[in-house]
C-alpha cells in the first residue's frame, strides 16, 4: 500500500454493519498521526531545501568570486604541469637572485611536502616573501626579468601560458597566538588593494595569519628538481592551515575544489 494509500484508509474507514472497526476515538487518534507522519516529511524537505540553497551559493557564487582557481579544471595537465614547474623554478631562481626572503606556501607547500612537486589537482602556485624585501629586490626589475623568460607578471602574481603563481607579500607585527604575545606575519595589502577587499578576502587573511618563529629560520628541501626554501616548521603552519585535510599517516591527493564532486558545474 503507497502512502497516499495509507492516509487515506486512516481517515475514511467505513462505519455501520460489520465493516465499523474503529470508534470515533479511535478515527480521531489515527488521524492526528497521518497528519504528522506528513508534517515530519514537509519538515524533512525544508530542511533539505534550506541545507541546499547555501551549498549552491558556496558552489556557484561566493567560492568562484573568492578564488579563481576554483573555476580551472580539476587536473592539470602533464604539459600544464612542466609549464608551472619551469614558472616556479624561474621565480624561486630570481628570488634568490635578489636575496629576497621567500618560501613556498599554502597548496605548494603541502604539495612539496606530500611529494616533492606540484599537486594536479592544485590549479596555481603560491610563493610567500617578507615585505619590505630588501635592498636587493625591484619589482620592476623582477618583472623585466620574468618577461625575458617569456613569463609575464609583477609583485604579486606571474603569469605563464595560462598558469598563474601568487606571489604573496608577508610583513611582521607584534601579536598574540594562542594567548601568547610573539611575532607575527600577516599578509600585506596596500591601500588600494584593501578597499578592494571583500569580507570574505578579510577573514580569509585573518585566519592565515602565523607566528615568524614558524617561517624562521628558512630551511631549503628538494622541489621540482632543484632546491626549495620552505618555512621552517612547514608541517605546524600545514596542520594549522589545513586541519582536516593534512596528516602524515593517510595522504590523498584529490582535488580539493567540491565542484569536482558535484553532478553540476
Amino acid at each position: 500500500m503507497n502512502a497516499f494509500a495509507r492516509h487515506t484508509s486512516c481517515i475514511h474507514q467505513p462505519f455501520g454493519g460489520k465493516h465499523l472497526k474503529y470508534s470515533i476515538s479511535q478515527m480521531f487518534v489515527n488521524y492526528r498521526t497521518c497528519l504528522s507522519s506528513l508534517k515530519r516529511r514537509r519538515c524533512l524537505l525544508a530542511v533539505v531545501f534550506l541545507l541546499l540553497i547555501p551549498c549552491l551559493l558556496l558552489h556557484l557564487v561566493i567560492i568562484p568570486s573568492a578564488m579563481g582557481a576554483y573555476n580551472d579544471p580539476c587536473y592539470l595537465t602533464e604539459q600544464q604541469l612542466a609549464d608551472m614547474r619551469y614558472m616556479v623554478r624561474n621565480i624561486i631562481e630570481l628570488y634568490e637572485e635578489m636575496n629576497v626572503t621567500y618560501w613556498l606556501d599554502f597548496g605548494t607547500l603541502l604539495g612539496a611536502h606530500r611529494i616533492g612537486d606540484i599537486m594536479r589537482h592544485d590549479g596555481d602556485a603560491d610563493i610567500g616573501r617578507i615585505y619590505p624585501e630588501g635592498p636587493k629586490y625591484s619589482g620592476s626589475r623582477f618583472a623585466s626579468k620574468l618577461k625575458e623568460r617569456g613569463i609575464m607578471g609583477n609583485a604579486l602574481i606571474a603569469e605563464y601560458k595560462g598558469l598563474t603563481t601568487d606571489l604573496q607579500r608577508w610583513e611582521t607585527y607584534n601579536g598574540e597566538f594562542d594567548g601568547k604575545s610573539c611575532k607575527m606575519l600577516r599578509k600585506y595589502n596596500s591601500v588600494r588593494i584593501q578597499k578592494e577587499m571583500t569580507i570574505i578576502d578579510k577573514m580569509y587573511d585573518k585566519a592565515v595569519l602565523f607566528p615568524i618563529s614558524w617561517l624562521l629560520p628558512r630551511k631549503q628541501i628538494d622541489f621540482i628538481g632543484t632546491k626549495a626554501y620552505v618555512p621552517n616548521k612547514h608541517e605546524t603552519l600545514l596542520k594549522n592551515r589545513y586541519p582536516l585535510s593534512y596528516t602524515d599517516s593517510f595522504q590523498v591527493n584529490l582535488p580539493y575544489k567540491w565542484k569536482c564532486w558535484l553532478p553540476f558545474k
